[in-house]
């Protein structure tokens, strides 16, 4: 021991070190949710559930149901249930016209070079480029497999028909703020799904909620929620941003990326391509939904199409063991759909489409 040292001192000094190494460590949180700047004045009062049910429509609300304690663990799935591996690319690639034409499928519009392509009049997005090949576009196998090939399914639900509804963030996690209104995005989410609610009953569903007022939840409590109900299918629902560009507008919507393709949106994420996630074993089965929402809703709005995308970074989907889609009912940074996403009249729209899609 040195002259002079005073070892509570040191141990004190040894502390203070080590608390700010651990400060400096933390990673950034992404920035690529609540999009707006600080600098905008904050809202007088924040929206309660009372503000939002005095908008929604004069029927009564159904009860609200509470979600039981979650079930003991289920054992881990067989290895042999995770989606195979991808077609090599040594797999010829697939002159789509002729191969649309050989099964009574519309001929898709598309060209070399880009990722988007029009089916029916909607538009989809590819995971790699279509290629020129002595005159014909040609598709990736795995574009065929997961994109095309589903086509060919005709949309089939659950037995029983039980459907969660997942109003999107909520709490203090607030989402996005409306360009007009100075109203958030967890409020629109809550309100659309109390609308959709009753129509989907009504159409012979049993709805669950993730969350039926203002509340702090969890991606992860969001996924629990689904599983301990064993629902048929998970539906998220969202409103976008891409403040400051406040050009930007129309419908989006998600679902998971298989295995093998790249994404159509990543963000501030990593897209790790050969990633398997529980939700890939329904790869087929949540495009059809996803186009089938994205359709009725696109009829519903008269929004802009800004196509059926794919992501691997949103934890509410990987996670779900049932077919699953996030929506993105609007620009909540564009003046008009922000007005228009603002009005009830407006979001009953929105759950009037969802509806449709899954009578």
């Amino acid at each position: 021991m040195r002259q002079g040292w005073d070892p509570i001192r040191g141990c004190v000094l040894a502390m203070a070190v080590v608390g700010a190494l651990a400060m400096g460590c933390s990673a950034p949180r992404p920035t690529g949710y609540t999009r707006f700047p600080e600098t905008l004045p904050p809202p007088t009062e924040s929206p309660t559930s009372a503000t939002i049910a005095s908008q929604a429509p004069t029927e009564p609300r159904p009860p609200v149901v509470a979600v039981p304690e979650p079930p003991p663990p289920r054992p881990a799935e067989p290895a042999a249930q995770v989606p195979q591996t991808p077609p090599d690319d040594r797999e010829p690639w697939t002159p789509i016209a002729a191969w649309c034409r050989s099964r009574g499928l519309p001929s898709p519009e598309l060209q070399a070079g880009s990722r988007a392509v029009k089916i029916g009049g909607i538009t989809h997005y590819l995971g790699f480029e279509p290629v020129d090949q002595g005159g014909a576009v040609c598709i990736h196998p795995l574009d065929r497999i997961k994109t095309f090939e589903p086509l060919l399914q005709a949309p089939t639900w659950p037995e029983p028909r039980t459907v969660i509804l997942d109003p999107g963030h909520g709490g203090s996690q607030a989402g996005t703020r409306c360009l007009t209104g100075n109203r958030f995005e967890k409020d629109f989410t809550l309100d659309w799904a109390l609308r959709l609610k009753p129509l989907l009953e009504a159409r012979g569903w049993t709805v669950h909620l993730t969350r039926t007022n203002d509340l702090d939840l969890s991606l992860t409590d969001r996924v629990l929620a689904a599983e301990t109900l064993q629902a048929g299918l998970f539906i998220s629902l969202h409103f976008n941003s891409a403040f400051p560009n406040t050009q930007a507008r129309g419908l989006e919507t998600y679902c998971l990326t298989p295995c093998g393709m790249a994404s159509t949106t990543t963000r501030v994420y990593a897209d790790d391509l050969s990633a398997t996630h529980p939700n890939n074993r329904h790869d087929a089965a949540n495009l059809v939904l996803a186009r089938r929402i994205h359709r009725h809703l696109l009829a519903a709005t008269g929004t802009a199409d800004r196509g059926i995308r794919r992501a691997r970074f949103m934890d509410v989907l990987r996670g779900q063991n049932r077919p699953a889609v996030l929506i993105e009912g609007g620009f909540l940074s564009n003046p008009d759909e922000s007005r228009a996403i603002n009005t009830p009249a407006y979001r009953q729209r929105l759950a009037e489409g969802v509806a449709r899609a899954l009578e």
